[in-house]
């Protein structure tokens, strides 16, 4: 289970250089390291996550505990994460 104030502690790492650390967090490997070498969409990019970082939180709990469940979760969109569950009939994972 995530948590949010750690995020948040991963997102004030930009304050020394090092930015993205809070989208590898929340198993956002793609993005992340897009924010980690260009410092954060040159700060945009990370000023904006101060806002979505909760939701961020979220989205990543809710995966993971569906990965323990009898579903399975894709998430579509790097940026604005659409995310997809499949449950089939028999409350077994859909591949």
């Amino acid at each position: 289970m995530k948590s949010g104030f750690v995020a948040f502690l991963c997102w004030l790492l930009c304050l020394i250089g090092v930015c993205g650390i809070h989208r590898f967090y929340t198993g956002r490997t793609g993005s992340g390291l897009l924010w980690l070498l260009t410092f954060g969409l040159l700060g945009i990019g990370q000023l904006i996550d101060l806002f979505l970082l909760g939701s961020m939180v979220r989205q990543a709990n809710l995966i993971n505990g569906l990965a323990g469940a009898r579903a399975s979760a894709s998430v579509s969109n790097v940026v604005a994460p659409v995310i997809n569950i499949r449950i089939d009939k028999d409350g077994n994972a859909a591949t």
